[in-house]
């Protein structure tokens, strides 16, 4: 029989049926939230992956894929509309203007970018060639008209050498005497130790590495295509003396570039192998002239280091407008007196463009409100107005569109976890906005960062070719070519005839201001 238990027992029972219950619900809760950790992280993972594939198969522009929904929404949705009502109408009709206006100039430019095929071949050398008909007498007829087809050649390049002779000359008068008179010419300045190798021959090694991104062992092999056989180490030698050579001239085409008023900074990964069997990033800093008329950009290069005390050290003296991405060692300048920090719109939209696929609707929002900033930009750029009409037109259209994205992205923040790439895309574009409104104050300031940007390009293809520098000493080399050449094509005048040019007229005991005047910018005003 069983014994009936008692009220204490049932008690104790209770008790522990309780705390079973409780422990099964904390195990439960500690399930669900590892469920959704694991979700999060699924959704992240899928994320980084799209956008993995995106840079490794895609196309790497800021524009939407085609899996945006067709659904995409307009200018304004019903968030905004809570938000900014009373002047969405306005803005959405200022929206059409600004897209009309882009539609009638892409049409006007696709009709007037058709050209002759003359004009490819402008400012070239032409050498006629007649041919007439044979088994004709071209004095029996008369001639009623021609045709006439171009036809494009090339001579190949030829190496020579330049043999001096010095003749030593004696007086005839003093033929006899103990102390004759003796004349010799002087010995031709040496642009390089040990004078063998012309400024012309030193100047095209440099342009092939530093502008055709032809490693110096290709080099080689093309010149001993030529009859000239060198070692690769002899070229290499070349060009590190040379570097050692113009060095004056980068530093005063540094100290130039520092007096402008509006600069725009940015770093670029170099790799440095100065360890056996293994590199290192380092990274070199870039600061260009942005001025309508700039004089050109230089690479900084300190011992590979990112380091925010590289732009404070480089710019304590600096008064001006600096424009960067969201690197957080810019954030110092935000405090200085007499800098106005700049942001870069280029940055944000691709911040949301990469966000798509966690949220596609949103990011077809986001890119089409700065697309239609982009588009204004375009419309100014073909109206070419003045700086202070570029002022005014900002001020008047591109900043209410900014105050409305800005409510929009307040609003819709509480759509994304701040984990996923929407969510990243607001925060980054939200903290950065006062620095990005501020291209309307004048004329001639960017809207982004990219001119900067675009002049990494060939230190990124040299970096692909010959993949890295033995150690930072080369690595300062790079960084004072890729800045000399950099600067020719920005103030737009022909590298090599620059360099010729520097290497066969460049003394040690010249002054500072004969100097200056051999940087690209002031060279192109003395050639004027």
């Amino acid at each position: 029989m069983n014994k009936t238990p008692t009220y204490e027992e049932l008690l104790v029972e209770n008790a522990a049926l309780k705390a079973e219950s409780n422990a099964l619900k904390a195990e439960s809760n500690a399930l669900k939230a590892e469920s959704n950790a694991l979700k999060a992280n699924e959704v992240s993972l899928r994320s980084r992956i799209a956008y993995l594939e995106r840079m490794l198969y895609g196309a790497k522009s800021d524009r939407l894929m085609s899996q945006v929904p067709s659904n995409q929404p307009g200018l304004f949705d019903e968030l905004f509309n809570e938000a900014m009502d009373e002047k969405a109408l306005q803005i959405e009709q200022m929206a059409k203007e600004i897209e009309k206006e882009g539609c009638r100039r892409r049409e006007k430019n696709r009709k007037s970018s058709s050209r002759p095929a003359r004009y490819r071949y402008h400012g070239l050398e032409e050498r006629l060639t007649t041919l007439m008909p044979e088994g004709i007498d071209v004095q029996e007829c008369d001639i009623i008209g021609k045709d006439i087809t171009r036809i494009l050649h090339r001579e190949p390049a030829k190496v020579w050498v330049e043999v001096i002779e010095r003749p030593i000359l004696r007086a005839k008068a003093d033929k006899d005497m103990p102390n004759p008179r003796i004349y010799q010419a002087k010995v031709p300045e040496a642009v390089i130790g040990g004078n063998h190798v012309g400024a012309d021959m030193l100047a095209q090694i440099i342009i092939d590495k530093y502008r055709y991104h032809l490693p110096e062992y290709r080099q080689v092999k093309q010149y001993a295509d030529l009859g000239v056989k060198l070692p690769t180490s002899t070229v290499n030698d070349w060009v590190h003396a040379a570097a050692s050579r113009v060095e004056p001239v980068y530093e005063a085409l540094r100290a130039d570039i520092l007096q402008s008023d509006y600069l725009q900074a940015d770093e670029v990964p170099w790799r440095i192998a100065d360890k056996p069997g293994n590199s290192r990033k380092g990274y070199a800093w870039q600061f260009l002239d942005s001025r309508p008329q700039g004089h050109g950009l230089y690479f900084l290069y300190m011992n590979g280091s990112r380091a925010g005390t590289v732009p404070r050290a480089e710019l304590r003296n600096f008064k001006g407008a600096i424009q960067t991405d969201g690197y957080g060692v810019y954030d110092y300048f935000e405090l200085q007196e007499n800098v106005t920090l700049l942001g870069c719109m280029a940055h944000v939209r691709r911040k949301f463009t990469d966000a798509q696929k966690s949220h596609p609707r949103l990011s077809a929002q986001a890119v089409k409100w700065i697309e239609l900033l982009y588009t204004l930009e375009a419309n100014i750029k073909a109206r070419k107005m003045s700086i202070e009409e570029i002022a005014r037109e900002r001020q008047s259209k591109a900043i209410p569109i900014m105050d409305a994205m800005e409510k929009w992205m307040e609003q819709v923040h509480t759509q994304c976890t701040p984990a996923d790439p929407m969510g990243r895309a607001i925060d980054y574009a939200y903290k950065l906005w006062p620095r990005l409104r501020r291209y309307a104050l004048d004329g001639r300031y960017n809207i982004d960062n990219n001119p900067v940007e675009r002049t990494q390009r060939p230190t990124v293809m040299g970096r692909k070719n010959y993949l890295f520098s033995k150690n930072d000493s080369g690595a300062v080399d790079n960084a004072i070519f890729y800045s000399l050449i950099e600067s020719c094509d920005i103030v737009g005048i022909n590298p090599l005839d620059w360099l010729i040019h520097v290497l066969g007229n460049l003394r040690d005991d010249m002054t500072p201001e004969q100097i200056k005047q051999m940087t690209p910018y002031y060279y192109k005003k003395s050639c004027e």
